[in-house]
C-alpha cells in the first residue's frame, strides 16, 4: 500500500476515527485503525464494538493495499504534521509516514485479526431514509443529559426512540431524572435504544453538515452516513423502563422564572454545594424564590430570585420547599430553548417537571432529602 494525501485530509479522517478506539480493548487488534485503499480514495475504519466509524478521503493511490496501525500513536503523529502533502507507504511489518524532511515508521498490527464484520457494509442503501441532522442531534443533546454514564446499567446508558402514538419521542433516564423530546418527521420506526456516548460521537461527525444525511436501520445497528463518513451504532438489548406514567397527571402550581436569573443563582450556589450537597428552593411569596445551600465544612449562602406563580386556586404556598441535586437541576435548565423556565410542582415529595418555552421537551427531576 502506498498513497499520497493532503495533510489536512489525513488529519480529518484519522482524528475522526481514532477518538472512538478503545486504548485497552479485549483484543489487541481493536487498538488499531484499519486503512484500505481503493481506486482513488483511502478509507479508515475504527471501532470500540459499540460504534464503527468509517471515513473516506480522495488520495493519489500508487499501490493498493491495507494496514492496521495503533490508533493513539498514529493520531498523535498525524495531528502534529505540518501543512502540505504526506506519503504513507507499507514496508513489510511497518508503515512509513513521510513528508519533506520528516520520516516516521510505525509497527503494524495484525490486520488479519481485525474483526471482518467491522469491515463489511451491513445495510442496503435502498432502505435508507434522508433526515435533517440538526434537529436530530440537538434533540439527542437535550435528552442525553439524563442518560446514565458508561459503566452503569447498560440499558440506562442509552437513548430510547419511542415511536408510539404516531410520533417519535426520545427518552433517557438514569433513574434520578428523566428527559424526553419530541422529534418531527423521523422516518425510522425501529431505531430502538442506542448508547448516548456512541450517538454523541456520531453527532460530532455530522453536526456541522448543512446537507441531509442518510439513516438505515438493521436488526442490530442504526447506520448514519453521507458520502464521506459513516457511523454504525449498535442497538442495546433489553427493555427501556416504562416512563410514561412517571410524569404527574396534575400540577398543584407552576413558577415562571427568567432562565439566566435562576442559572446564575444556582451557579453561585454550587460553589458552596461542591456539586453534591443538595440545594434547597423555597417559595417565600408568589413573587420570590429563595435558593439556599449549606455545607457544614465550608459555609453556606442564599439568594432570592424573582418569579411569577401560575395556577388556579393555588392557595397559600408560602414556605413550600424542595431540595435537589444542584448539577442535575442546572443541566435540565441549561438545555432549554428561550429565556423563560417553567417549574411545575405536584407536591414537595414528588418530582418537579421543568420545561422551557417549547413543550416538546420535558425534564423530570426527583427531589432529594435536605442535609
Amino acid at each position: 500500500m502506498k498513497f499520497k494525501i493532503k495533510t489536512e485530509d489525513l488529519k480529518n479522517i484519522v482524528s475522526t476515527v481514532s477518538r472512538i478506539v478503545d486504548p485497552r480493548p479485549a483484543s489487541p487488534a481493536l487498538q488499531g485503525i484499519y486503512f484500505r485503499t481503493k481506486e482513488n480514495f483511502i478509507e479508515v475504519i475504527g471501532s470500540d464494538l459499540d460504534i464503527v466509524i468509517k471515513a473516506k478521503s480522495t488520495a493519489e493511490i500508487e499501490v493498493e493495499g491495507k494496514a492496521l496501525i495503533n490508533a493513539r500513536v498514529l493520531s498523535d503523529i498525524v495531528r502534529k504534521l505540518p501543512r502540505g502533502e504526506v506519503t504513507v507507504s507499507d514496508i513489510g511489518s511497518e508503515l512509513r509516514v513521510e513528508q519533506k524532511k520528516l520520516n516516521f515508521t510505525l509497527r503494524k498490527l495484525d490486520d488479519q485479526a481485525y474483526p471482518e464484520a467491522l469491515l463489511q457494509k451491513n445495510y442496503d442503501e435502498k432502505n435508507s431514509q434522508s433526515v435533517e441532522p440538526n434537529e436530530l442531534f440537538e434533540s439527542l443533546k437535550k435528552v442525553g443529559i439524563a442518560a446514565s454514564p458508561e459503566g452503569g446499567r447498560p440499558i440506562l446508558t442509552g437513548v430510547y426512540f419511542n415511536n408510539a402514538n404516531e410520533k417519535t419521542e426520545l427518552a433517557a433516564t438514569d433513574s434520578y431524572r428523566l428527559a424526553t423530546h419530541d422529534l418531527t418527521n423521523f422516518p425510522i420506526e425501529d431505531a430502538g435504544i442506542l448508547s448516548f456516548r456512541s450517538l454523541s460521537e456520531t453527532a460530532r461527525i455530522f453536526e456541522q453538515t448543512e446537507e441531509k444525511i442518510e439513516i438505515n436501520s438493521t436488526d442490530r445497528e442504526l447506520h448514519f452516513y453521507d458520502n464521506k463518513f459513516s457511523a454504525s451504532v449498535r442497538k442495546l438489548e433489553g427493555t427501556f423502563p416504562d416512563y410514561i406514567n412517571l410524569f404527574p397527571k396534575e400540577n398543584l402550581f407552576s413558577i415562571e422564572v427568567e432562565k439566566n436569573d435562576i442559572l446564575e443563582a444556582l451557579d453561585r450556589a454550587t460553589v458552596v454545594a461542591e456539586g453534591f450537597i443538595p440545594v434547597k428552593i423555597e417559595i417565600l411569596n408568589p413573587e420570590t424564590l429563595k435558593i439556599t445551600t449549606i455545607n457544614k465544612d465550608i459555609g453556606g449562602g442564599n439568594e432570592e430570585v424573582s418569579i411569577k406563580t401560575l395556577g388556579l386556586d393555588i392557595g397559600d404556598i408560602t414556605g413550600f420547599t424542595m431540595s435537589f441535586n444542584p448539577n442535575y437541576l442546572i443541566q435540565g435548565i441549561e438545555v432549554l430553548d428561550g429565556k423563560t423556565v417553567y417549574l411545575r410542582f405536584s407536591g414537595n415529595e414528588k418530582p418537579v417537571v421543568i420545561q422551557g418555552e417549547h413543550e416538546t421537551f420535558k425534564y423530570l427531576l426527583m427531589p432529594v432529602r435536605p442535609n
